[in-house]
């Protein structure tokens, strides 16, 4: 990369940090309007239907720009199911490949005809037919189940149970199909929102693209190739065999990353209601906490991305919130789950672990 285009891309990454920082600093003052206000954020499945406009749209606030930060394929999808199951009580994304669905990950399978949640990985259907995820695949669009429910493969697979709702978005890049997001409502008796999860699946897909790496044409007329690849000349005399349209590449290269289900089971799966409540109001203290480091101390977040040593030129601060997050949740502050740490990560740290320099 030359250190022209590495000035152009840090000065839009600074103002992209700036954009944020302005978002995080209007949700704040909203958030500390609110203090007195039990805390109620991300939602638990099923809790949607219940909610308010204003809560249903900051969800989906949340989940876009959760969504958009991934720099993953894998972590793309992670966070569209955690998305997808706040908007339905029971969430799963199936990757379309050839002519098989196959079944990723799943969220709110709680063993309900004997199934759960990390039991989606096994499941493979046809990509054609009439059931309610190869009509969303085909279509290209935003499905709902009719009066006999989503069709008897899915809920055979899905052990069973005849849910009231039921809808299936799929996710696009270059307007092909690449997985398809499932959501029900189970044995539940909330409603889901179809509309809500077709945003986010739209969001995951768009992501997708802009992680996708097609060969691009530079300035000087060479193709530049991906992660260090060798360029070639585009002048060059020789006739190799033509490449693969960008789309067609980009979408082979989104199924070679989503080979397999990476994603580990469920940590809410089974938790009582109050858990759940509780567990969930810890992720957004944490992710409060973290934000108004991101806020207020933006010269030393920037520097220590670039430096990869945000741990060293904020631990006094980071430490302060820790302590703030272990006095309000002292039980999680030892937890397998470190939510603080997960925000840090997430945000501080825009997913890359080794930025935080520890």
């Amino acid at each position: 990369m030359s250190a022209h285009l590495r000035e152009r891309v840090e000065a839009e990454a600074n103002r992209m940090l700036r954009d944020r920082v302005e978002r995080l600093r209007r949700a704040l003052e909203e958030v500390l309007a609110a203090a007195g206000e039990p805390m109620s954020f991300p939602l638990t499945p099923g809790e949607w239907g219940a909610a308010g406009g204003a809560a249903q749209m900051q969800v989906l606030r949340d989940a876009v720009d959760s969504i958009s930060r991934r720099e993953s394929q894998r972590e793309i999808l992670s966070s569209l199911i955690d998305a997808a199951a706040a908007i339905f009580p029971r969430a799963a994304v199936f990757i379309l490949k050839g002519g098989t669905l196959s079944g990723w990950a799943g969220l709110g399978f709680l063993g309900e005809g004997g199934f759960r949640s990390e039991q989606i990985g096994r499941i493979s259907l046809s990509a054609t037919g009439g059931h309610i995820l190869a009509r969303a695949a085909s279509a290209g669009g935003p499905t709902r189940a009719g009066d006999h429910g989503p069709g008897q493969e899915v809920l055979a697979a899905l052990g069973g149970v005849v849910p009231g709702d039921a809808c299936a978005v799929p996710v696009l890049v270059r307007g092909r199909p690449v997985a398809v997001l499932y959501g029900d409502t189970g044995t539940s008796p909330e409603r889901g929102d179809p509309l809500a999860l077709e945003v986010v699946a739209r969001i995951a897909g768009l992501a997708m693209e802009r992680l996708a790496a097609p060969q691009r044409l530079d300035r000087a007329g060479a193709i530049e190739a991906p992660q260090g690849g060798v360029a070639k000349s585009a002048h060059r005399t020789s006739h190799p065999a033509p490449p693969a349209p960008p789309e067609e590449a980009e979408l082979q290269a989104i199924l070679a990353d989503l080979g397999g289900n990476t994603r580990t089971p469920a940590a809410d799966d089974g938790l009582s209601e109050e858990e759940l409540h509780r567990q969930a109001d810890a992720r957004r203290f944490a992710n409060l906490l973290v934000s108004e480091l991101l806020l207020y101390h933006e010269p030393a977040v920037i520097q220590g991305r670039k430096h990869r040593d945000l741990s060293i030129r904020l631990r006094k601060e980071i430490e302060r919130s820790r302590q703030a997050f272990v006095a309000r949740f002292p039980a999680l502050g030892s937890a397998p789950t470190d939510y603080f740490r997960q925000e840090l990560v997430r945000l501080l740290a825009q997913g890359d672990s080794a930025l935080l320099g520890n």
